[in-house]
């Protein structure tokens, strides 16, 4: 499978006094295209600091100390921060946990996920309208309008959740990244949540990498899986396998 993502001994580390902590120690994986792969580890393993690193959302005082981190075949630690900025919200995309944090609280979710379309693409302000209205109907959100002009505390976890999703989807990303997106949602909201992530990848091809500490919800979703522990990969392979 062609790799759409690559990681290479990757190892971050953050200032702990005198010293330093090495949070993440040589990871190396790959992403093959329309491939969804899982990351599990308990709290603190450092998971989702490969997705952060990717992204270009590491903390500030965290240091990439080794390692590249390729997308498409260009690597990201040394390309330039305008054409990364660009990657982000157009070619790659990220779903948090708690989208109350992610979530803009004084503006309304349609705005908010206007703006990544007006940041990205030439529409005007009617066809991006439009656009959101159908990406908002195409992830649940049934009355899309309504929900286009309410404020994130006007909408419950499950729907906060699929705006976010909207918002990461609605360029057509070439890679998704889920940051354990159903944590904080009821059984019936994640399986729902699960199904549209499914979905999206089944329909239009996007890689997925869904970080999470539930074997359960990565057996169900991922073709492969990696364990983290203490910063390191103990094991890798297919789902079923592992």
């Amino acid at each position: 499978m062609e790799p759409l993502v690559e990681i290479k001994n990757l190892s971050i580390r953050f200032p702990e006094g005198n010293s330093t902590f090495e949070a993440v120690k040589g990871i190396s994986f790959s992403i093959g295209k329309g491939e969804i792969v899982g990351v599990v580890g308990e709290s603190g393993s450092g998971k989702s600091m490969s997705a952060l690193a990717l992204m270009g959302l590491l903390p500030k005082d965290a240091e990439i100390a080794s390692g590249s981190l390729c997308f498409q075949g260009e690597d990201l630690v040394t390309m330039k921060p305008e054409k990364r900025r660009q990657l982000c919200g157009s070619k790659m995309a990220m779903v948090f946990q708690e989208p109350m944090t992610s979530l803009n609280p004084t503006k309304k979710a349609g705005v908010q996920v206007d703006e990544i379309v007006r940041l990205h693409t030439d529409l005007e302000k009617e066809k991006r309208y439009e656009k959101v209205l159908e990406t908002f109907q195409a992830v649940g959100l049934k009355d899309a309008k309504k929900v286009y002009d309410s404020y994130p505390h006007q909408l419950s976890g499950g729907m906060r959740q699929r705006v976010m999703i909207a918002m990461a989807v609605i360029n057509s990303p070439s890679l998704l990244i889920a940051d354990e997106p159903t944590t904080a949602l009821d059984c019936v909201v994640q399986a729902q949540i699960l199904e549209l992530l499914r979905n999206i990848h089944r329909t239009k091809g996007t890689s997925i990498l869904f970080i999470s500490h539930d074997l359960n919800v990565v057996r169900a979703l991922c073709s492969r899986v990696i364990v983290v522990y203490k910063g390191e990969i103990v094991e890798e392979g297919q789902t079923e396998d592992v």
